[in-house]
């Protein structure tokens, strides 16, 4: 994610533009790509992101790939991904190919998810998160702000991830585990 649409974001997170500023400047940058890294920016949110009210943040009638999806303006998915209704990407996420939705999750402004991750229902992405090529998350998981999570890691059910915590390549978070905020799990390992 360049500086440019770092700074958009961060914008939009305190509320100093609205979405509709938000998706106009992004289209102007083109939006953004894939990125793996996680932001420099400091992080200011406490909580995963509410999205505002629904008319805020998205338009009124659901728009995406599929019925009752809901887009915002610069957002990716990839062609292959089938969404189910329900699931809300906001202005500048990005879904990869291959990846696997089973119910309907809600993605924060400018996550990235990798390729062939694998999501069960009602997920929560924050804003700014990384999801690493074949992650699988369970259900009624919480991933906030800037969190990192590693190629092939596994989140168990209702497991939360703190914000900007960094969970390693191919590391395991057990069924209702909680990382605190700034943590650090390390490759391989089982928290």
């Amino acid at each position: 994610m360049n500086n440019d649409t770092q700074r958009i974001l961060e914008m939009l997170s305190e509320d100093k533009i609205t979405v509709d500023e938000a998706e106009r400047l992004l289209e102007a940058l083109g939006g953004h790509g894939p990125t793996y890294q996680q932001a420099s920016a400091p992080i200011r949110e406490t909580e995963i992101p509410e999205f505002r009210n629904e008319e805020q943040t998205h338009r009124e009638d659901p728009i995406g790939p599929q019925s009752g999806v809901r887009m915002g303006m610069g957002a990716y998915v990839s062609p292959d991904v089938k969404l189910p209704p329900g699931t809300v990407i906001p202005t500048g996420a990005y879904v990869s190919e291959g990846v696997v939705v089973e119910g309907p999750i809600k993605i924060g402004v400018g996550a990235y998810i990798g390729e062939r991750a694998h999501f069960m229902k009602n997920c929560r992405i924050g804003n700014g998160a990384n999801i690493g090529e074949g992650t699988k998350i369970g259900a009624d998981v919480e991933i906030h702000m800037g969190a990192f999570i590693g190629e092939r890691a596994k989140i168990g059910v209702a497991a939360t991830i703190g914000k900007g915590a960094n969970i390693g390549e191919g590391a395991e978070v057990s069924t209702g585990g909680r990382v605190p905020s700034g943590s650090h799990v390390p490759p391989g390992t089982v928290w």
